[in-house]
């Protein structure tokens, strides 16, 4: 608490002695997003703000950037220097506007005079800064050059400084983008792992299912024939399933909507049949109701897979003798819109799972009540494929009594 106090007051100090923007908090975020603070030197800045000093006839030019406390340097030239109160800079200045920043006279500059770096070594005189801008329009620092003697810059010199630092802030873009490329490239590693997993157990049980049949079933043949017919189905939704997650380029962010008109109640009982035998194996009843009247329009395999990954949760974290309901309706006419609840009788979710559950997090990945894996996969890929139908879903749930998802999804009518 003793060390919290004592950030708050140094913070309270900052915001007494620094001009601080009006977004302060929302820039200090974006400037984090760069992953740019405490970086090793770089020759590419390095060359660039040694060519702004070049352009400008000045001994001294630095790359800058502010945190909340601090004036951390990039690159410099002229100048070894690192770091520098903030309250002690000039370029907290040049980030409150979007425009070349000038003091032709330090040492004529009440804000300034008294400084050491004016009164002393290296007694500077002159500053002209221009912000290190986001194309959103957060100044994230300065690009600024330096003088011992007054002076004033050109415009043409001026407009020399703003296209370097333009040219900073698209090298700070790239190495973010690339940032985020090497994350994504993570998760997608993660996401193909635990999919995997999700594929092999399936297949496996479906292969030694059918060795089980060929070789050592002696019961009646016409169930012989409807259990292969349901190992056949599940093969072929498994082969859509994986069919879907490598064709969409979901690792981009860029899965689209393939519409279909289709009868949602032939679409979900179609899934429901392939749950059957599991949850009839667990002692677990599925039950559903529906008021869904002629035709909708959506993806018909990504809704397949989000009322699939449903019932999957619903029936992993259900004991014997619990019930998973469905009531599916349509309302409206001109501008329909589908509700599905999906609700058990099961072991629920824990209170302090709930406010980040359709997140990937590794915390959700409980058994099941027959210890059961779950990679925490299925309800991030279940909220992505609703946001992507204009959906919404909700999750309502008390731990030892059960659980309720509610969906909504508009129709997606062709365009």
């Amino acid at each position: 608490m003793k060390n919290m106090y004592l950030l708050k007051q140094h913070y309270h100090q900052i915001a007494e002695n620094a001009p601080t923007p009006d977004i302060e908090s929302k820039r200090q975020a974006k400037l984090e997003e760069y992953g740019i603070i405490d970086t090793l030197p770089e020759d590419e800045f390095d060359s660039l703000v040694e060519l702004a000093a070049m352009i400008t006839d000045s001994p001294i030019s630095l790359m800058n950037l502010l945190t909340y406390d601090r004036q951390w340097t990039k690159a410099a030239h002229g100048m070894e220097v690192e770091s520098t109160p903030r309250s002690e800079s000039v370029c907290q200045y040049t980030i409150l506007d979007e425009i070349n920043y000038e003091i032709e006279d330090l040492a004529k500059d009440e804000r300034f005079s008294s400084k050491s770096y004016v009164n002393n070594e290296p007694n500077l005189r002159y500053y002209s800064g221009h912000p290190l801008r986001t194309s959103d329009g957060y100044n994230l620092g300065a690009l600024c050059v330096l003088d011992t003697k007054p002076k004033k810059l050109t415009e043409e010199q001026k407009r020399g400084l703003k296209t370097i630092a333009n040219e900073i802030m698209a090298r700070l873009e790239l190495k973010k983008k690339q940032q985020e490329l090497k994350r994504l490239n993570k998760e997608k590693d993660h996401f193909l792992r635990a999919v995997n997993h999700d594929i092999k157990s399936p297949l496996n049980g479906i292969v030694s299912s059918t060795h089980y049949l060929q070789k050592l079933w002696e019961g009646d043949k016409d169930e012989l024939k409807q259990i292969l017919s349901m190992i056949e189905l599940s093969g072929r939704k498994l082969i859509n399933y994986t069919s879907e997650l490598v064709t969409n380029s979901m690792e981009q962010g860029e899965t689209k909507l393939i519409l279909d008109e289709v009868e949602i109640e032939d679409l979900i009982q179609d899934v429901i049949n392939i749950y059957n035998p599991l949850a009839n194996a667990k002692g677990v009843n599925i039950n559903s109701h529906f008021s869904t009247p002629g035709t909708f329009h959506l993806d018909s395999e990504k809704f397949k897979l989000i009322v699939s990954n449903l019932i999957s949760n619903a029936l992993k974290f259900c004991r014997e003798g619990d019930n998973i309901t469905l009531d599916i309706k349509t309302s409206g006419t001109e501008h329909k819109t589908l509700y599905i609840y999906v609700s058990d009788t099961g072991i629920g979710i824990p209170a302090e799972f709930l406010p980040d559950i359709f997140e990937k997090n590794k915390k959700h990945q409980r058994q099941g009540t027959n210890g059961e894996i779950s990679t925490g996969m299925g309800l991030p890929i279940v909220r992505k494929y609703i946001e992507l139908h204009n959906g919404e879903i909700k999750v309502e749930s008390i731990e030892g009594m059960g659980t309720t998802f509610k969906v909504n999804i508009p129709e997606n009518l062709p365009a």
